[in-house]
C-alpha cells in the first residue's frame, strides 16, 4: 500500500506515525485488529476472539525441553489469528495486541507450576530495533503475563550493543553465533524465572537468554512464548 510505503520511509518514527494515524480512523476498541469489522469496544471482533481460543487449543501449553533443564511452552502454533497479533504488536506498534494473546493463558493447566515468588522477564530487545519500531513489544507481552499470573515482573536481562543482525533472517547455525554474547544478567537471581517471548522458532534466543540468567544465579526458568513456528524447529 502507498501509506504503508510512505511510512517506512520516515525511518524509526514510521510506527509510531501509523500507529496515530490509524488511532484517528479506527480509536481502538472501534474495529476488530484482525479482521475490520466492529468489534463493540474490544480489540476481537467476537467471532475472532472465539476462533483465537478454539483453532489451536489442543495445542496450548505444547512443552519442548530446549535443554535438560529448560522448559518451553508455547501456547498456539504461528499462523492464524494469533500470528496477526504478534505481527500487529511487533511491526505496527500496536500494544492492544497483547490483551487476547494474554488471555490465551488462562485456564492455567497443572503443568507448568509458578511459584508465588516467580519473576516474569522478557528478551530484552537492542535500543536501534526499540527505536525502530517504537515498542518493545517483549516487555508489553511479559507485563501482560504477569497480570494474568498475579506475578511480578521486572528487567532480568541487559542487552549489549554488539551489532548483531535480526534473528528472522538467519539459520540455526548463525543464530547461534549471532547472540552469542549479546547477553548479561541484570541483578542478583535467587528465585524462579518466567521467561515470556513471542514466538519460539529454533530456540536459540531463550537458550541464551537462560544462559545469561544462570549467570546471575538463576537456578530454576521456564520459557513461555505465545506461538510456535513449528514442532520441527529446534
Amino acid at each position: 500500500m502507498a501509506h504503508d510505503a510512505m511510512v517506512r520511509r520516515l525511518g524509526e518514527n514510521g510506527a509510531a506515525i501509523r500507529r496515530f494515524v490509524m488511532d484517528l480512523i479506527y480509536p481502538e476498541g472501534a474495529v476488530c485488529r484482525t479482521c475490520g469489522r466492529i468489534s463493540g469496544g474490544d480489540v476481537l471482533c467476537p467471532e475472532c476472539a472465539e476462533r483465537l481460543q478454539r483453532d489451536g487449543g489442543l495445542f496450548a501449553w505444547a512443552r519442548d525441553d530446549l535443554e535438560p533443564d529448560l522448559p518451553a511452552y508455547s501456547l498456539r502454533l504461528h499462523d492464524g489469528i494469533a500470528r496477526q497479533l504478534i505481527l500487529r504488536l511487533k511491526h505496527q506498534a500496536e500494544a492492544c495486541a497483547a490483551r487476547p494473546l494474554a488471555d490465551l493463558l488462562i485456564p492455567l493447566p497443572d503443568e507448568p507450576a509458578f511459584p508465588p515468588d516467580t519473576v516474569v522477564t522478557w528478551v530484552t530487545m537492542p535500543e536501534s530495533r526499540r527505536r525502530e519500531r517504537f515498542i518493545d513489544h517483549g516487555r508489553i507481552l511479559a507485563s501482560a503475563t504477569a497480570e494474568k499470573l498475579s506475578l511480578s515482573c521486572r528487567q532480568l536481562i541487559v542487552r549489549r550493543e554488539t551489532g548483531e543482525r535480526n534473528q528472522a533472517s538467519l539459520n540455526r547455525l548463525d543464530r547461534e553465533k549471532n547472540l552469542q554474547h549479546a547477553f548479561d544478567p541484570a541483578e542478583r537471581i535467587s528465585f524462579p524465572v518466567l521467561l515470556v517471548d513471542d514466538v519460539l522458532t529454533t530456540g536459540t534466543t531463550a537458550r541464551r537468554c537462560a544462559d545469561a540468567l544462570r549467570r546471575g544465579g538463576a537456578q530454576r526458568i521456564t520459557v513461555l512464548t505465545f506461538t510456535r513456528a513449528s514442532r520441527s524447529g529446534l
